[in-house]
C-alpha cells in the first residue's frame, strides 16, 4: 500500500481545490445578502486547511516516488512537477491565511469585498493545482513513471504513443474505416 500512497494522496488537494472556488462563491453571495455569519466561514477555513495539508502530504510522498523513478524519467519533467507542487502548496497556504480574515471584525467596506477577493484567489490556486496535476499526468502518461517505478526498462526517446487498431490506422492515414 505505501507504494500507492502518492497517487492516492494527490487527489485530495486537487479535488478540494476544484471545490473551493464554488464554495467561496456561494459563501460570498450568501454573506453579501447577510445570510451567513462569521462562524460559517469556518467551513471555508477547514476546506482550505485540508487543501494545504493534502498538498504537503503529496509533496512528501512524491519525494519517495521521485527516488524510485529518477533513473528512467527525465529530470526536467520531475523538477517541473515538483516546482509546480511547491508553488501550489505555498499559494494554498497563503489563501489559508487570508481565509482567516472573514472571522475577524472588519470594516464594512472591506467585509463586503473580501469574500470576492478570496474567490478570485481560489481561482488562482485552482489554476496552480491544475498545472501541478498536468505535470504529474505527464510523468504518468508521457514519461511512463509507473513502469519506471516498477523497474521496467523503458525505450530511449519519447513514448511511441497509443497503439491503434487497423481501422483507426486507416483513419489516421485518411482512408475509410470500412
Amino acid at each position: 500500500m505505501p507504494d500507492l500512497l502518492h497517487p492516492a494522496v494527490v487527489h485530495l488537494p486537487l479535488g478540494l481545490a476544484l471545490l473551493m472556488p464554488l464554495l467561496l462563491l456561494l459563501m460570498a453571495i450568501l454573506d453579501g445578502r447577510g445570510k451567513l455569519g462569521r462562524p460559517a466561514w469556518l467551513i471555508a477555513l477547514l476546506v482550505q486547511f485540508l487543501i494545504v495539508l493534502g498538498s504537503y502530504a503529496a509533496i512528501r510522498t512524491g519525494e519517495g516516488e521521485e527516488d524510485r523513478v529518477e533513473r528512467l524519467v527525465p529530470h526536467a519533467a520531475l523538477e517541473s512537477h515538483e516546482e509546480a507542487a511547491q508553488v501550489f502548496a505555498w499559494a494554498a497556504a497563503g489563501l489559508l491565511a487570508l481565509t482567516l480574515l472573514p472571522l475577524l471584525p472588519l470594516g464594512s467596506r472591506f467585509r463586503r469585498v473580501l469574500p470576492f477577493i478570496l474567490f478570485g484567489l481560489s481561482i488562482v490556486v485552482l489554476a496552480l493545482a491544475l498545472r501541478t496535476g498536468k505535470a504529474g499526468g505527464d510523468l504518468v502518461y508521457i514519461h511512463q513513471a509507473p513502469a519506471a517505478r516498477a523497474g521496467y526498462e523503458l525505450p530511449a526517446g519519447p513514448s511511441p504513443g497509443p497503439v491503434l487498431d487497423e481501422g483507426a490506422q486507416r483513419k489516421e492515414r485518411g482512408g475509410d474505416s470500412d
